[in-house]
């Protein structure tokens, strides 16, 4: 007969540990029995607990309330094992919910311990609260201990399981629980529009095309004091497709910040000029041209195995445009990592500041307008007046620019400006079906290449700003951005919300309880409500209310507050600023 200790001989008070028995006869297994483990209690061996045996071997979990001295005896003591023994630490420590379990958000309770050596109290000491944190468990909050006893107020932030430790570990308590209940998991943002809301709502104008007005109309209504008609304008415009960055945003985040490129011919011939107008070479067919920004300020073409240089820039040409057989085959243009090919024009490559910046020269009225990608050209397909509106908002905006030497440019060809995608607009749909519907539209609006309708506002270019739709009415231009812009007044705009095909009429959006609790900077989140709005409707603050009645607000103006509450969401973005209910 054989007995042992296989789980851990030191263990803590309440601890439990396994015996390990054998039991043969004449040295083999005994097949199927019964023993019995036997504790050392007030001066003799007392039966403790029984062992079944099966294949001469068995096994009990054991808990021990002390230090106590184990043996094991057959049926009829015949046969005793030699003793074992199992030491229980002599400090114990107990810890419970005094208090209630289950409590409100930012609500209390009462955590009571207990600590004995020995089975006596404790005079004084200091045990530790800990919590269930993060997958590990962590000091939360000392407790002081007098005549064996002690308490604390705790305050919970959520539903947590909590012990109790002594100073060294060597005592620790059985887990207890409380339960925070009480506010939402998670709220739902209800809103509706899309963009800015300052200047004309794209599908507002779309509607009020479907409903008979002009364009004229359209932009006078969206553009307070505005007189949309027949102007001279400017005859070209310089729009950087490649390039560095001249707005001062961060490097990369829409520029291109490389020192080459390669522009690749498609169909037609071509030319390479200098800037004193040399032509430099020339070809046709499919022909790929690498660019390179040199270090001593020259621009490089390399094509067909040779190398071309200018200090002020080369032309690219090519047939079917003004600049080289225009009546000729119609070649395009494409640039990797660009959004567009280019049908019209010139390009000028051109280094600056060890980059590589390529321009497209246009005919403002037409070959630019063209390729304005702000508008879905299906929406012109029985009335083309909000295509119209946009080609007119397009040409005001791109004549109030000015040229800027950081691109030798007046636009860029993205949202910093305005999407211009080129011949992709152009020749959109099958046959060009839609690019088509896109460029009469354009046409609707020229008389020629210096004569077009155009947007002024005592006298000079609106700079149009335009988005795509509102939550029924757009926004002055202070209550988004900074400026007062007499033009960019809050108007109603009902048609925004009626607008065929707007999936943005209507949105939800949701943010956590946790991402809430970080954007108010409170200890739980009972309700949210748009405490302030901008006479366009769109949200200015927000006001948050905890369990406990504390608040806590965040405002701004509605374009930057629309982006931090969007970044709180699981969705990571907001569409528009017209926030009608949080809850």
């Amino acid at each position: 007969m054989t007995g042992e200790i296989t789980g851990p001989t030191t263990i803590a008070p309440g601890g439990t540990t396994v015996v390990k028995s054998r039991y043969t006869k004449n040295g083999s297994n005994v097949a199927a029995a019964t023993v019995m483990l036997q504790k050392y209690s007030g001066g003799k061996w007392v039966d403790a607990a029984p062992i079944t045996i099966k294949d001469g071997w068995g096994k009990r979990t054991i808990y021990p309330k002390g230090t106590t001295k184990y043996r094991i005896r057959n049926y009829n003591g015949s046969a005793i094992s030699s003793t074992f023994n199992v030491t229980v630490r002599s400090a114990a420590v107990t810890g419970e919910i005094t208090g209630p379990t289950t409590i409100a958000p930012g609500g209390t309770t009462v955590v009571k311990s207990r600590y004995t050596k020995n089975g006596s109290n404790v005079a004084a000491a200091t045990v530790m609260l800990q919590k269930y944190s993060g997958g590990k468990w962590v000091d939360a909050a000392p407790i002081t201990i007098k005549d064996g006893w002690g308490k604390r107020t705790i305050y919970p932030k959520g539903t947590t399981k909590y012990r109790i430790r002594n100073y060294n570990g060597s005592a620790i308590s059985s887990t207890f629980n409380v339960k925070v209940t009480g506010v939402p998991s998670s709220f739902t943002i209800r809103g509706s529009g899309f963009g800015h809301g300052v200047g004309m709502s794209q599908y507002g104008a779309y509607a009020q095309a479907l409903a008979g007005r002009q364009a004229t109309t359209i932009l006078e209504h969206y553009y307070s004091g505005s007189d949309a008609s027949w102007r001279s304008t400017e005859r070209n415009v310089a729009v950087q497709v490649f390039g560095p960055e001249p707005y001062g945003y961060s490097k990369g985040q829409y520029s291109d910040e490389k020192s080459t490129t390669t522009t690749t011919v498609s169909g037609g011939t071509w030319r390479l000029r200098s800037s004193s107008g040399t032509t430099l070479t020339s070809g046709s067919g499919r022909t790929t041209i690498a660019w390179r920004a040199m270090s001593d300020g020259r621009t490089k073409a390399w094509v067909n195995g040779k190398a071309y240089y200018d200090r002020s820039g080369v032309a690219l040409q090519w047939s079917g445009t003004r600049y080289l057989s225009s009546s000729g085959t119609k070649a395009t243009i494409s640039i990797p990592g660009t959004h567009g090919i280019y049908r019209h024009g010139q390009l000028t490559v051109s280094e600056i500041n060890g980059r590589i910046n390529v321009v497209n020269n246009l005919l403002l009225n037409t070959e630019y307008l063209y390729g304005i990608a702000e508008m879905p050209s299906s929406w012109g397909t029985s009335d083309r007046s909000a295509l119209a509106a946009q080609a007119i908002a397009a040409r005001s905006y791109a004549m109030a620019q000015t040229m800027k030497t950081a691109c030798a440019c007046q636009v860029v060809d993205d949202v910093r400006d305005q999407q211009f995608s080129g011949w992709v607009k152009e020749n959109e749909g099958t046959n060009a079906y839609y690019g088509k519907i896109w460029k009469a539209a354009v046409n609707d609006t020229v008389k020629s290449s210096t004569n077009a309708l155009l947007l002024t506002y005592g006298g000079k270019p609106v700079v149009t700003h335009y988005f795509s739709s509102s939550g029924g009415r757009t926004v002055n231009s202070e209550d988004v951005w900074s400026s007062v812009v007499p033009y960019e007044r809050s108007v109603a705009d009902p048609w925004s919300l009626s607008a065929p095909g707007n999936s943005m009429a209507s949105w939800t959006r949701t943010i956590t309880q946790s991402s809430a609790r970080s954007l108010f900077g409170l200890s739980d989140v009972a309700s949210i409500s748009v405490s302030k709005k901008s006479s366009g409707g769109t949200m200015m603050a927000l006001t948050a209310r905890s369990s406990t009645g504390a608040t806590s607000t965040i405002s701004g103006k509605s374009d930057s507050l629309r982006v931090r509450l969007g970044r709180a969401t699981t969705h990571g973005s907001l569409p528009a600023a017209w926030v009608s209910s949080i809850g």
